[in-house]
């Protein structure tokens, strides 16, 4: 199954239709816990229909004092494909979408292809800000959520980006 972010995430049919692994944990922090990520972020992947997507990986999201980080891996049949799925989501139209679907407005990017946001929280109080980066590696694309009521730290976000997209 292919996922692409429209204003509803609709999942298209295309790919081997591989399910998703099992979550496991993407990486280890101090004083950060595990926890299912039911439905996880798969669907804040850019559009990548026409594109053969062999595997999807959700991970376990990593929770402390409010703030969590989530991703997902999908698996393409070649580095190139990655790479164009990267590139969609690159354009206006992903940005668009990303702010339509947390209902918020782009603060600024990140390091490749990133997105931050200002996001007011559901109950009508205060906002967090949301991190979206979508990072390419041989077959692999990586979609990480940050979310942080007062952003992350840049060398703790780097150090994330790394280890999540080996």
């Amino acid at each position: 199954m292919c996922w692409g972010l429209s204003l509803v995430f609709v999942s298209a049919g295309c790919g081997s239709g591989t399910p998703p692994a099992k979550p496991v944990t993407p990486l280890q922090l101090p004083g950060w816990h595990a926890l299912a990520d039911p439905p996880g972020v798969l669907q804040l992947a850019p559009d990548v229909d026409g594109l053969r997507v062999d595997n999807e990986t959700g991970w376990k999201a990593l929770v402390k004092d409010g703030d969590a980080i989530r991703s997902a891996t999908l698996t393409f049949a070649t580095a190139k494909e990655a790479s164009a799925a990267q590139k969609r989501a690159a354009g206006d139209d992903y940005q668009a979408g990303l702010e339509r679907a947390f209902h918020g407005d782009t603060i600024g990017r990140g390091p490749g292809v990133g997105l931050r946001l200002r996001v007011l929280r559901p109950t009508g109080t205060g906002s967090d800000t949301v991190e979206v980066y979508l990072v390419a590696r041989g077959r692999r694309l990586t979609i990480v959520e940050l979310l942080s009521a007062h952003g992350f730290d840049p060398a703790l976000r780097n150090r994330i980006l790394r280890e999540i997209s080996r």
